[in-house]
């Protein structure tokens, strides 16, 4: 039994109208697409995307084959039917109660924050398929959510503007704290954590309003990092040359669009060889994903501990986090991007990459006691969700441009935003010059 906005999985038959000439046909029709789309909640939250059928759909709903296909040409057109569905009945309400809650900005901020985790609450299913399950449906149903992300996005602008120390608050920073709202949100649902949410609300709200204006603009960088040297794998290594095969045809073509005979044609081994390291594609894809977080890990810890102050050694791991990248974009795509098409294995793997990254802000605390404690978690999401967008829109050779706005949001919640705006535009500024 699942709950669903259009009712519960097991009554959906029950909800068949009665056949006949009094029953219109716009009336059957919306009867039964609210049918499938509770079927897809359903099905969707507990099987995924990937693994759920027409046929599963067809047999909860309780309608016909022919039916469907009258209605939808695939599963995928149903989901995204049902995501459509889901956002306009979710979205204006939630964001009605910043306009409806009486008081000052920030508490109709916090309301409109906690109406949004109330809903989770109420309906793990349905926000488990719109935060978690639409990544496997591709780019046209993470789309989807994201239009209710840019409108969360606009309630907090128009909220901050009401603020002295927010109003002029960079909008990357602002794009990116609410990506890394999206994230916490997406993380909780996929461990079956949604519970905390409601608690977590006024947390994210404290760390989101650290983000003071910045006493002057932050920098856009005008030259990439300088591109490190690029080593590729010795022909006696073939487990190697395999992974970076697929890092570059992963990057070329997206995860799904590559075969394992493509992968083994370009590290030119043969498929006997490829099956000698690898079960199949999803293995191969998860080594090297593990791969890439060992050398990004290496790059990025030596400088951090070589530095004299914690300061100077996130600033230092952050100049060869994206000295890395710049390096070698395919792995930037592959570890950003493509790795939220690899189903649970890949986000376990993304979840211990964060952790990395986290684990090196634990100095900050120690020395900056007032940091809202879950302000770690939030900038790793965050700054996780404006990598994604970067390199999605605009590619990996871009990333190095939103080197300040990285810098900006890890600094100012334990350093302020002043000296954040420092730090941010310092690094924009390549080492040379």
């Amino acid at each position: 039994m699942t709950v669903t906005p259009w009712g519960r999985s097991e009554r959906l038959r029950s909800r068949q109208l009665p056949p006949g000439p009094r029953t219109d046909k716009r009336s059957v029709e919306r009867n039964q697409r609210e049918r499938l789309f509770a079927a897809t909640v359903a099905v969707g939250a507990d099987k995924g995307y990937e693994a759920m059928t027409v046929g599963d759909l067809i047999e909860l709903a309780g309608v016909s084959r022919s039916a469907f296909y009258r209605l939808f040409s695939n599963k995928c057109e149903c989901f995204l039917a049902t995501l459509d569905a889901l956002l306009e009945m979710a979205g204006p309400w939630v964001l009605d109660v910043y306009h409806d809650t009486p008081g000052p900005w920030d508490r109709r901020l916090r309301a409109m924050l906690e109406a949004l985790g109330a809903i989770v609450v109420a309906q793990p299913a349905a926000a488990r398929v719109a935060w978690v399950e639409v990544y496997a449906a591709g780019p046209a149903a993470v789309e989807r959510i994201e239009r209710l992300d840019e409108q969360v996005e606009a309630i907090v602008r128009e909220a901050l503007r009401e603020s002295p120390e927010h109003a002029d608050a960079p909008p990357a920073v602002v794009h990116a704290v609410i990506g890394g709202l999206h994230r916490m949100i997406h993380t909780r649902l996929r461990e079956g954590r949604e519970a905390e949410l409601p608690e977590l609300m006024p947390q994210l709200l404290e760390w989101m309003l650290t983000y003071r204006t910045p006493p002057e603009e932050l920098l856009r960088p005008d030259a990439a990092p300088a591109r490190l040297e690029v080593r590729r794998p010795p022909a006696e290594d073939r487990r190697r040359r395999i992974l970076y095969a697929l890092t570059d045809l992963v990057a070329e073509a997206g995860y799904t669009g590559v075969t394992i005979t493509q992968i083994a044609d370009r590290a030119g081994v043969s498929l006997t060889t490829f099956y000698e390291h690898f079960d199949g594609k999803e293995e191969a894809f998860l080594a090297t994903l593990a791969d890439a977080q060992q050398r990004l890990l290496e790059a990025t810890l030596a400088p951090y501990l070589e530095a004299e102050s914690w300061v100077d050694a996130l600033a230092a791991a952050a100049r060869a986090f994206f000295d890395f990248l710049a390096t070698d974009p395919m792995t930037a795509h592959f570890g950003g991007v493509e790795v939220w098409s690899a189903g649970p294995a890949g986000f376990d793997l993304r979840a211990r990459g964060l952790a990395s990254f986290t684990a090196l802000l634990d100095q900050g605390f120690r020395e900056y006691p007032d940091t809202p404690p879950i302000a770690a978690e939030a900038i790793g999401a965050s700054v996780d969700a404006l990598l994604f967008d970067q390199l999605r829109r605009k590619g990996a050779e871009s990333v190095y441009e939103v080197v300040p706005t990285v810098g900006f949001l890890t600094f100012a919640p334990f350093v302020g935003a002043e000296r954040a705006c420092r730090l941010a535009n310092a690094a924009a500024v390549p080492v040379e010059a």
